[in-house]
């Protein structure tokens, strides 16, 4: 038994570090993080942390079912076995939760709009660039990136230009040195209607720009729209789904354990 323990406990603490050092070689090897501002792309990495998550699950069942065989007392086992089964329900009801959440296309849409961001820029006719909306086109831990922007022009066509932090702080003060910087070179004119699609950006801050000099419009509704990161949702409901499997079939290992010993057990 106490060796069983030994070995177990040796395993567990070298999966431990590799589940540490890994992502961060990983990270590093990318050189997509960084700490200001803070940026840490879990996606690189998740399905790592999930499979070694997962081996070790497996391992624990491996080596609880080596230490009951050693064990002699029916209460210890049948305690073992009522706690597996219990932590096995739970498990399962939340990765239940989460395939459900993610791999349902309404209820996925419905967690994208919920984190869309909805803003009005009213037109002052003002000479200088002065009507902006600021957003990060990311998450910090890149679950969740701007996809689109919609414009809708009141009362009259809008220019609109999306421009880097770097670009709006060194050209704000003279809106004819900044347009050539706007990253929407083609879409940036909203006659009513105005989708500006994003591909993926560096990390950072960016200004949504309303040209207050060359616009008609009394204002712009704008909807910045944010998707889920497509690696989030593969990864991660896939591993839920084989989570819900390993602890399906431990449950089903130990329930006729528990039904066995649970005639001798001294504690219920």
């Amino acid at each position: 038994m106490a060796n069983i323990r030994r070995v177990k406990r040796t395993l567990f603490i070298i999966q431990i570090i590799i589940l540490i050092l890994i992502p961060i070689v990983i990270v590093l090897v990318e050189g997509r993080a960084s700490l200001v501002p803070f940026y840490l792309p879990i996606n690189s990495f998740i399905y790592f942390i999930l499979l070694m998550a997962l081996i070790m699950v497996v391992e624990g069942f491996v080596f609880n079912m080596l230490e009951m065989r050693l064990l002699r007392s029916p209460s210890t086992i049948y305690y073992i076995a009522k706690n597996s089964i219990r932590r096995g329900l739970v498990v399962i009801a939340v990765a239940a939760v989460v395939v459900f959440l993610l791999w349902t296309p309404f209820m996925s849409q419905a967690i994208e709009n919920a984190f869309n961001q909805n803003v009005t820029l009213n037109n002052t006719n003002s000479t200088t660039a002065s009507e902006f909306i600021i957003f990060y086109d990311r998450d910090p831990l890149g679950l969740e990136a701007v996809d689109r922007i919609s414009v809708t022009s009141i009362n009259g066509p809008a220019r609109v230009y999306l421009v880097s932090e770097k670009n709006y702080l060194n050209y704000s003060t003279d809106l004819s040195q900044l347009i050539p910087y706007r990253i929407n070179s083609q879409e940036y004119i909203a006659d009513s209607q105005l989708t500006i699609p994003l591909n993926p950006l560096p990390y950072g801050k960016y200004y949504l720009i309303l040209d207050t000099v060359r616009s008609d419009a009394s204002a712009v509704d704008v909807v910045i729209h944010k998707a889920i990161s497509p690696t989030f949702l593969s990864y991660v409901p896939f591993f839920a789904l084989l989570f819900i499997c390993a602890y399906g079939i431990w449950m089903a290992y130990m329930w006729p354990m528990k039904r066995k010993y649970a005639v001798g057990a001294i504690y219920r």
